[in-house]
């Protein structure tokens, strides 16, 4: 498996005044992060995304600085091959608005290790942070700084033209703009260089097509037909077809969750096609707002088939439903999952810190046992047995008495049927049934007796037995 993040650290970066650690295992999972709105979800990527672009970019870095702490950001990652990267920085003196010098921080390429500079530069250049307010970008395709200006200049910036591979779109179109400015009398080369860029840039929305729209149908459950041209530089030309009827005016035909899922099946499709990186990441940044909930699944189901196993996948929400579906639609075996945190201090030159919550109820409760507080490791053990007994029965499509839905049920009906489905697991199912009467029944209230400290813990222990029986039947 290629090389794959498994520890991001941040610290003194937009919210982040603190270290906060981010872990993806030593066998760098994949990672959903559930946040509410402020708590540092996209500023997660952000940082990120600037570490990698640091290996080959200038880029200032004041405006990155915590504001309360005021020091220089940090950012460093591990790798699952024991790379420990950090991020590079430098001051460089620029002259202010009367003429004055100061100090202004900013990334340092040239000081990057180059025993690590390619593995940065090669996910630097297959790597954007895809994010609602970006994909919805599409209402404004007319405009050369929207649409385009992501899917173009961003998105396909490093694709490298054929049939040499030497030169990437970015720098051809640099090149463009270059011309126009030391040349603007030398039409014919201008002319010749646009329709190069155009004719390469047709050539890949031809490439994606078939993909593109076979994923726009499972993201809409929907007839519709996209294609996508360059005609100018600066803009996108785009004919959509619904129920084989020309739309003309799309902002007129189609809803938001229908320009959702063109926005996130085209950025998927060219990612699917022609990223060939030997590292991978995929940042997807809260882009299923304007999707129906029943309208996710199908994303989840196409990251699974087809970017799962080559991709590592970062995924933030701040709906916590969607994140509770992921956390029990998605293999635990392959996925983590995180929560951000905002807490208050009484500090009032620091108001606020965010932390990241592991979201692995188990956890939870081991570390409230460790703390002392068991009626709250208690409450965590029984929360994960009912996840995984729903998720079990869901995932089996076990019927309970011609019942529909699995979460109107009683978790007991729900216990009986999947008792009577897992294959011998009869003595973990009694050691259930003894810790269930005990404490993972939400009628049962705390209990003082010095025993409740070794109930509690064997309780935890028999859910973790539980969970891999599980884990292995749904295999």
């Amino acid at each position: 498996m290629p090389d794959r993040i498994k520890t991001l650290k941040i610290k003194n970066f937009k919210g982040f005044a603190h270290e906060i650690e981010i872990n993806f295992t030593n066998r760098g999972k994949n990672l959903v992060i559930y946040g509410n709105n402020g708590s540092g979800k996209t500023s997660v990527m952000e940082a990120l995304k600037l570490l990698l672009d640091s290996a080959h970019q200038e880029i200032e870095v004041e405006k990155y600085k915590n504001i309360f702490t005021g020091e220089n950001p940090e950012i460093m990652i591990e790798t699952t091959d024991s790379k420990r990267i950090n991020l590079t920085l430098k001051i460089q003196k620029e002259k202010d608005s009367r003429g004055g010098e100061k100090d202004i921080l900013f990334t340092d390429p040239d000081n990057v290790d180059p025993n690590i500079k390619p593995y940065l530069e090669a996910l630097s250049r297959s790597t954007s942070i895809l994010s609602y307010r970006g994909i919805m970008k599409i209402y404004d395709i007319r405009t050369d700084e929207d649409f385009y200006d992501l899917f173009v200049r961003k998105i396909m910036a490093y694709y490298l033209i054929p049939p040499k591979k030497e030169k990437t779109l970015i720098q051809e179109i640099e090149e463009l703009e270059n011309l126009k400015k030391e040349s603007p009398r030398a039409t014919k080369r201008i002319k010749g260089k646009e329709d190069s860029i155009k004719d390469e840039i047709n050539k890949i929305f031809s490439e994606i097509k078939d993909k593109w729209n076979e994923y726009v149908k499972k993201l809409t459950e929907d007839n519709i037909e996209i294609e996508c041209s360059i005609e100018k530089l600066g803009s996108l030309n785009f004919k959509i077809k619904w129920n084989d009827r020309d739309v003309r005016n799309i902002l007129n035909y189609l809803n938001e969750g229908r320009l959702n899922a063109i926005s996130l099946g085209l950025f998927l499709s060219y990612y699917e096609r022609f990223n060939t990186s030997p590292y991978k990441l995929l940042l997807l940044d809260d882009v299923v707002i304007g999707l129906d909930m029943n309208l996710r699944i199908p994303l989840l189901d196409m990251l699974k088939s087809d970017f799962e196993s080559e991709y590592q996948i970062i995924i933030s929400t701040f709906d916590e439903n969607w994140f509770n579906l992921m956390k029990n639609y998605l293999d635990e075996d392959k996925w983590e999952f995180s929560r951000l945190i905002i807490k208050d201090t009484d500090n009032h030159s620091l108001p606020f810190l965010i932390g990241m919550e592991s979201a692995d109820f188990l956890q939870k409760a081991e570390r409230y046992m460790r703390e002392g507080d068991m009626p709250a490791a208690a409450l965590y053990a029984r929360l994960e047995f009912e996840r995984l007994v729903t998720k079990y029965a869901e995932k089996k499509r076990l019927k309970i008495k011609f019942r529909k839905k699995i979460s109107e049920i009683p978790i007991s009906e729900v216990w009986n049927e999947v008792k009577d489905n897992l294959s011998r697991a009869k003595t973990i199912c009694k050691r259930v049934d003894t810790y269930r009467s005990i404490l993972l029944n939400p009628a049962v209230h705390y209990d003082t007796r010095p025993k409740y400290k070794n109930d509690v813990k064997y309780a935890i222990d028999v859910v973790k037995k539980l969970k891999e029986k599980i884990a292995k039947e749904l295999r």
